[in-house]
């Protein structure tokens, strides 16, 4: 169902802290200064200057570019940020760069970050490269990191490169190399290996690498152009009781 024909202004961002409900399906991008909170559906970017909070039932497809993003739900996308938790309901696969990361649900793809968490209850499927690791959870993948701790109920299987492993009395099966021998050998990971590898308290992101210029990317973004004049928004309304409608009609 068309609703707004002809609308030559179309603003893909927001001033204020905004919420996406549930059963709602936003199709699109966000672009703005506040946080956002999704409980629906949002196909499209996100790029905010605060928080992005993905609720239980919220599902977002697209990537992210926020300061900080909680999730909760669903996410399929790539993600740059500078903290990150991914909470025991959460399903993400993602491929994430971002300074420090807390994951407690289901996390798969790749991340890169200063400091990883993996809490009891988490399943990590990825190629992790980090400064430092805890591995209470399970890891399955690859781990490029400087220190690699293993908490008592902590399970890693795969191929591991650290400079030192602390194994707490949890469980490890598969290739155990040097850090600095892979880094050696895999000239594209120098440039992140430069700060990991650092023993100052140095953040992998700095704040311009996940601020977002609102301004520019308003300019940069693609608005329907003047010959397009049967430009609308659609919308679709699920309605349970269609007799209401026909009483209503």
């Amino acid at each position: 169902m068309a609703l707004f024909g002809k609308n030559k202004e179309k603003k893909p961002y927001f001033s204020a802290a905004t919420i996406i409900t549930k059963g709602t399906t936003s199709i699109g991008n966000y672009i703005g200064e506040d946080s956002i909170h999704i409980d629906g559906c949002v196909e499209g970017d996100i790029k905010v200057n605060n928080v992005v909070v993905i609720g239980r039932d919220g599902v977002v497809n697209g990537n992210i570019k926020a300061e900080q993003v909680i999730c909760s739900g669903t996410f399929h996308g790539d993600m740059i940020c500078d903290s990150l938790e991914v909470m025991e309901s959460a399903k993400v696969q993602s491929h994430i760069k971002t300074n420090k990361a807390l994951i407690k649900g289901t996390f798969k793809g790749s991340v890169i970050c200063s400091g990883l968490f993996v809490s009891h209850d988490a399943l990590v499927e990825a190629n992790v490269q980090a400064k430092n690791v805890v591995a209470g959870g399970t890891i399955l993948g690859t781990i490029a990191c400087l220190v690699l701790k293993i908490p008592k109920a902590g399970c890693v299987k795969g191929k591991m490169f650290a400079n030192r492993i602390i194994n707490q009395g949890g469980h490890v099966e598969g290739f155990i190399g040097k850090y600095a021998d892979l880094i050696m050998t895999n000239p594209q990971l120098a440039h992140d290996a430069a700060i990991l590898n650092s023993h100052q308290d140095k953040a992998l992101l700095q704040h311009a690498d996940y601020h977002v210029d609102v301004d520019k990317e308003i300019e940069n973004s693609t608005n329907p152009s003047e010959e397009d004049e049967d430009f609308c928004i659609d919308v679709e309304f699920d309605i349970k009781d269609e007799s209401k409608l026909k009483r209503a009609s």
